[in-house]
């Protein structure tokens, strides 16, 4: 079941060693300021070394009850005062921040900041500070927000401040390669990474037992660690083979990588922390590395950029090599192309269509340098039908009612976004789910359309290609000639109601 983000408003989260050690080096850092002492000062008049005291005063120590009382007649104040977990009236407002626990919950870290630095940041306006964490708080219960979601947001926005490139895990898959004696090539050896598996690190591989569990057969995989038995790796028989491949190649990453917290189910159904989170990405990341290897693929991408026209099934021939799955090879290429090509203005996102419904949702998605077209809105929203992602949706459906079944279907598009006039140029591949009979999905990858994608893209000015106005979704949309629009811009008209009423307001104010 999901983790709440906090617990419920009358339980109280009792005092935890990660609070005392925050309420302590929250204490020392108001106190030694307060006396204008330096960590120098302090940590001389104290006896300690100056280190020690900056990781007490940052919450990653809590000293032992002599280095306290040195502490206590440093600054003057009591041995009981300093231990307590009453943070004085100034501070008493962050008392209710600390017992929801969600300083703990937080990956703090992935932003360069630390619990107790952030409270020291928030000590100078701890009323306000503790009135806005509470309204997150609420906005949390109000909207069912859940400690995952704040997980894996944090854990897109590292990727995203990474360009979603680690030269490290890239080394550690060529590394493991050249070790293993094995060929680079662009196709993956299952029995290669079995044998590995197997032989290697001892792990059972198991081909049938998800097929008997209703509640788990749309599971990709589980694996299980016992404390003595060897590794039971349990894969789902309806998965394709380059699928069965990347998992397997995934469990060698998080075995050479040294993942302690790894997630035990593909995809993820819960996640206690966010270093299991990271080092399941990882370990991910380690396979795509190690099964699309990023030499070749470069190679095959730098000629394919160098087309004087569009060409859509050249891309899908270079997709067949690899025999990776559309949303791997696209993703892999979102690794690729800012890091080989200079192509750093891009997003990456992927749809979900629940086929003969109007349902369209977006799954995944990933923005490089800044938020850009394409991405996620209301819960309830109609996206714009010109987007050539949804655009590929509807034909694959169309090919699918026509013949029962239908290749990956590719699509390009400059797109120009009718708000701000940036244009993009997308491409996207709509398939089928492999578990999932009645789910389709379409992966895109955009490249907002700059210097830098004329220079590396021969093709971007193909007059074949389509060039379409788009919105973002229908009901924020401005185009008002829209044959395409599903319902009324209501919030459009809304904001624009807004706005006429505030210059009415301001002419009135103006003429008293």
């Amino acid at each position: 079941m999901p983790t709440a983000i906090l617990p419920p408003k009358a339980a109280a989260v009792p005092p935890s060693g990660q609070n005392l050690r925050f309420i302590l080096g929250l204490k020392l850092n108001q106190l030694r300021k307060q006396q204008a002492l330096s960590l120098k000062q302090l940590a001389g008049r104290a006896g300690i070394a100056i280190s020690y005291l900056n990781e007490i005063e940052k919450g990653k120590k809590y000293p032992k009850p002599e280095k306290i009382l040195s502490l206590a007649k440093a600054l003057g104040v009591s041995f009981d005062d300093l231990v307590s977990l009453h943070l004085g009236e100034k501070l008493h407002p962050l008392s209710g921040v600390l017992k929801s626990g969600i300083l703990q919950e937080i990956p703090l870290e992935v932003f360069g900041l630390t619990p107790t630095g952030l409270l020291a940041m928030m000590a100078d306006e701890p009323q306000k500070i503790s009135a806005l964490f509470d309204t997150f708080v609420k906005i949390a219960r109000r909207f069912d927000v859940k400690i995952e979601h704040l997980l894996l947001a944090a854990m897109r926005s590292h990727v995203e401040q990474n360009k979603n490139y680690f030269e490290d895990i890239e080394q550690a898959a060529e590394a493991f390669r050249v070790a293993q004696d094995w060929e680079r090539r662009p196709a993956p050896d299952l029995t290669q990474l079995r044998n590995h598996l197997v032989k290697v690190c001892g792990y059972t591989i198991d081909d049938c037992t998800l097929a008997g569990h209703a509640e788990l057969r749309d599971l990709r995989a589980i694996t299980l660690h016992g404390d003595t038995a060897r590794p039971r790796l349990l894969l789902n028989p309806r998965l394709a083979e380059w699928q069965r491949a990347f998992l397997l190649a995934r469990e060698i990453g998080h075995r050479q990588l040294g993942q302690r917290e790894a997630v035990t189910t593909s995809p993820i159904v819960k996640v206690d922390s966010f270093d299991q989170l990271l080092g399941n990405f990882r370990a991910s990341y380690f396979a795509g590395a190690l099964l699309l290897n990023r030499e070749l693929l470069a190679a095959d991408l730098r000629q394919f950029l160098a087309r004087p026209v569009w060409n859509g099934d050249a891309l899908l021939e270079i997709k067949r090599k690899y025999q990776a799955t559309p949303e791997m090879f696209f993703h892999r290429l979102s690794q690729i192309v800012p890091r080989y090509f200079g192509l750093e203005q891009m997003y990456f996102v992927r749809f979900d269509h629940r086929r003969g419904t109007p349902q369209v949702r977006i799954g995944k998605e990933l923005h490089y340098q800044r938020m850009h077209a394409s991405h996620s809105i209301g819960v309830d929203e109609h996206y714009c039908r010109r987007w050539v992602s949804l655009d590929a949706l509807r034909l694959f459906e169309e090919q699918q009612k026509a013949s029962g079944s239908a290749a990956t279907v590719v699509c390009a598009q400059r797109s120009r976004f009718y708000a701000t006039q940036d244009e993009y140029f997308s491409i996207a591949l709509a398939h089928p789910q492999n578990l999932d009979a009645g789910m389709n999905s379409c992966v895109t990858i955009g490249f907002q359309l700059n210097d830098a994608l004329k220079h590396a893209v021969r093709f971007w000015s193909d007059p074949a290609l389509p060039v379409r106005t788009v919105g973002d979704t229908c009901e924020r949309c401005a185009i008002a000639d829209c044959a395409e629009r599903a319902v009324p811009a209501g919030l459009r008209d809304r904001e624009l109601q807004h706005a006429r009423q505030l210059a009415a307001l301001s002419q009135l104010a103006g003429g008293v």
